[in-house]
């Protein structure tokens, strides 16, 4: 193995006791015996099982203490220069074992290294197969480099292609829970033709069967479907893991072998990859509900926040300290002071009124709201003042205050809409009785004329009252002409249509001016080419039409 490779990223953390237990199951895979050596902490952090069988030596005796404890005479511990030398080993009740040195480097990022060691005058016996140690350490380095693909499947794929050498087998599969089904369906195989000789889904025979590790070979019976079928396919060896915890089973992780027998390790080892197929799918779900769950956060802090942004009152958000932490617009034109410019700045150097808001704020800080009403003034930064309302209102999350948020509503323009209103009704009032008295004179009036107008008729042509009579005649004429000046203003501006009779209207109102086209010595003439001609309309704004026709001509 070249030390110059790309190392990988393992973080050694001995607070966590199921990383702990994954690398001391790796390093008891080893044969030979090893150790596990920060270098800048000069301190062995474990051994495997070889060691303490070819020493006799307890824990006690080393770890957690300097390599010459266990190694007095090595010389280097340099990855690089180090590979290769020659040392002696400590025994705890013979003579010092003369060993070879062999040195790999964990990460890149850590000082922790693989020490082997193997005795020169003794042969290890290996296995069945011949096992590799570098193979094995490269093969576990490819593992890590699963987390670095773009995509679960990816990463998924790397480790079944690795897990297929580690444990020499054909096919590697995983069986993954499907929706509300009781069954489990194949998510993904490190060779998709093998995959389709097994079973697909599982029945919940299978699943029943399925809650503990186990390794089925060909010279034992076959019990549930999975190992039926592995049989009847030709399957050498299968060994099936649960994915998950005990209470929370998700999957499987099948792999098995047509060509070779198990090897003596399998079952452990295939236990391994499980664990760490399963940590590496559930970091991938909770990630993408991570994602998830902060893109339906940020859709509800944009809503929020276009919400905020166009309402009518001020807004203000204060951290627990007191300072700004988000002003909207509204509150910026009330008071005079931009973002960037109120941001972070205390409450008091912004909000400034008429009154105090320091007990408001202090209740706010124990968890209860508080509106200021009345006589309440704020100032703007121009320092024009307006009347306001202002409700502090306190966020609280576990009993613990996280925000204060203060509503500001500028009662000045409900007081002018209030004013306005009063002016409206007032108005429509004076209308309403303008109406009725312009229609209650006007009668009088007609009365009046026509009484004159019989008069006139009744004296000499030298009589002196009739020059009486003209002037009262003409004043009540000016007085008929202001009433239906009133009348047209006092009148509804939406039209009431109804069928109007012409002729009938038309001689109706030339019978009313009748007085007055006398006295200017107008004949009136209407002659109808129909006899009663009916149309669609308003009366009223007809009889207005007419009015005004006559009255411009005379």
């Amino acid at each position: 193995m070249n030390q110059n490779e790309p190392e990988y990223p393992l973080n050694f953390d001995l607070s966590k006791s199921e990383g702990i237990e994954s690398i001391l199951t790796l390093l008891n895979l080893i044969p030979d015996p090893a150790i596990i050596y920060s270098r800048g902490n000069d301190q062995i952090l474990a051994a495997n099982n070889a060691l303490f069988l070819l020493t006799n030596l307890e824990e006690k005796d080393f770890l957690n203490q300097v390599i010459h404890t266990l190694l007095p005479n090595i010389q280097d511990t340099n990855p690089t220069t180090g590979h290769g030398q020659k040392t002696r080993l400590r025994h705890k009740r013979q003579s010092m074992i003369q060993v070879s040195v062999r040195i790999f480097s964990l990460s890149k990022f850590t000082d922790h290294l693989i020490i082997i060691l193997r005795p020169e005058d003794m042969q290890t016996r290996e296995a069945t197969k011949p096992f590799d140690q570098t193979a094995l350490v490269e093969k576990i380095h490819s593992l890590f480099h699963a987390r670095e693909q773009d995509d679960l499947k990816s990463s998924l794929s790397v480790v079944l292609e690795a897990s297929c050498e580690l444990l020499s087998a054909d096919v590697v599969c995983l069986y993954k829970a499907s929706g509300t089904i009781p069954q489990l369906s194949q998510y993904l195989a490190s060779n998709d033709v093998l995959a389709c000789e097994l079973p697909d889904p599982l029945t919940s025979e299978d699943l029943s069967n399925t809650q503990d590790a186990f390794l089925w070979t060909s010279e034992e019976l076959a019990r549930n479907q999975l190992q039926k079928t592995a049989a009847s396919a030709d399957f050498k060896y299968l060994v099936v893991v649960p994915l998950g915890q005990d209470n929370a089973r998700f999957g499987l992780f099948v792999a098995g072998s047509k060509t070779e027998k198990p090897l003596p390790h399998l079952l452990p080892m295939a236990k391994l990859l499980a664990t760490y197929t399963a940590g590496l799918m559930e970091d991938q779900i909770a990630l993408q509900n991570t994602r998830n769950l902060a893109n339906k956060v940020k859709q509800v802090v944009r809503i929020q926040n276009e919400i905020i942004s166009n309402l009518e009152e001020g807004i203000l958000i204060l951290s627990p300290d007191l300072t700004i932490a988000e002003i909207n617009r509204a509150a910026e034109d009330m008071l005079g002071y931009a973002n960037v410019e109120a941001i972070r700045q205390p409450i008091d150097n912004i909000l400034i009124g008429s009154e105090s808001f320091g007990s408001a704020f202090s209740s706010a800080k124990e968890g209860y709201p508080t509106l200021l009403r009345g006589d309440l003034t704020l100032h703007h930064r121009s320092g024009k003042s307006f009347p306001a309302q202002v409700m502090t209102t306190p966020v609280m999350s576990n009993g613990k205050l996280v925000s204060i948020i203060v509503v500001i509503r500028d009662t000045s323009q409900a007081a002018e809409s209030q004013a306005q209103q009063k002016q409206l009704e007032q108005r429509a009032i004076l209308g309403e009785v303008t109406a009725i008295f312009a229609h209650e004179v006007r009668n009088p009036l007609n009365a009046i004329t026509l009484s004159l107008q019989l008069m006139e008729e009744n004296l000499e042509g030298d009589e002196e009252n009739l020059q009486w009579i003209s002037k009262i005649q003409k004043e009540c004429d000016n007085l008929i002409e202001l009433m239906e000046s009133v009348l047209s203003f006092s009148r509804p501006l939406e039209y009431k249509m109804s069928s109007v009779n012409l002729t009938q209207m038309i001689n109706q109102l030339l019978d009313r001016w009748r007085p007055r086209l006398l006295r200017v010595k107008v004949t009136p003439f209407f002659e109808s080419e129909v006899e009663s001609p009916f149309i669609q309309g308003d009366q009223r704004a007809l009889e207005q039409v007419f009015t005004n026709l006559i009255s411009n001509a005379i």
